[in-house]
């Protein structure tokens, strides 16, 4: 993926997410409320992030402990499905934090070695995005106390839209400079 085309996605991503805060409140509330305990949002975000996950431990190097990848394979397999199986507590956002973080892997290879100038931008909100994942990954009760907080006051949704689409247009504007 080219550095452009990161930049690209990122933008129109943030912007659709960001106007969707700002016209659509109480759909966006909605969705938020019902993602973070729903079965068919757990199963999909966490079986779609271990089959991603799981790619990236065929594809490890003899550095990178590439001797025992089968091995890790079916452990972390074993892993992932007793994990669908057995926890049903905000399962979907660990599983939207770990794909946040995958995701996060990705752009920054994007970003590797371009000038500074056309990626600040974009790996600054890709650095906040890791934090995030890592912050919702441990402690995945946070996402429902954010919910809480965004939707307590009735201009904290479209604030936070707001920004959103600001920060995905200033996104979109570096991938033309």
């Amino acid at each position: 993926m080219s550095l452009k085309f990161a930049e690209i996605l990122v933008g129109v991503v943030l912007m659709f997410c960001g106007s969707s805060f700002v016209f659509r409140t109480k759909y966006c509330e909605h969705i938020l409320r019902k993602f973070l305990r729903s079965e068919v949002a757990h199963t999909a975000t966490f079986s779609l992030a271990g089959i991603w996950f799981l790619g990236h431990v065929l594809t490890l190097g003899e550095s990178d402990f590439g001797d025992y990848k089968y091995f890790f394979f079916v452990f972390f397999l074993t892993v992932i499905l007793v994990a669908l199986v057995k926890i049903r507590d905000f399962l979907s956002v660990r599983g939207a934090a770990i794909l946040a973080l995958l995701s996060a892997n990705e752009l920054l290879k994007a970003a590797y070695l371009e000038p500074p100038v056309s990626r600040l931008i974009l790996v600054t909100f890709v650095y906040a995005m890791i934090i995030l994942g890592m912050i919702l990954g441990g402690w995945p009760y946070k996402g429902r106390d954010f919910v809480n907080f965004l939707f307590g006051h009735p201009t904290r949704p479209s604030l936070f839209g707001l920004l959103t689409t600001c920060c995905g247009i200033l996104i979109l504007t570096t991938a033309f400079w």
